[in-house]
């Protein structure tokens, strides 16, 4: 089943495409979906709990656990 749209809401897609493939030419950064901020924000939670976590060992004295330790291969 196709989805029909308006003329009116296909020439606004059409301008916005336009204006992202014009940014895109100039260099500037594209903006974001929801999903990748969502992302990143994710991502930064995580390494923030884990520097936490390898300070705290740090600062006890002892040493990481093996699951958390890098492998020099």
């Amino acid at each position: 089943m196709s989805h029909r749209i308006s003329k009116k809401r296909a020439k606004m897609l059409r301008e916005q495409e336009l204006e992202l493939q014009q940014m895109q030419k100039e260099g500037k950064p594209l903006p974001k979906s929801r999903r990748q901020k969502k992302l990143e924000m994710m991502r930064k939670r995580q390494e923030g709990f884990l520097t936490r976590m390898i300070n705290r060992v740090y600062k006890t004295g002892g040493k990481l656990p093996e699951h958390l330790q890098e492998d020099e291969t």
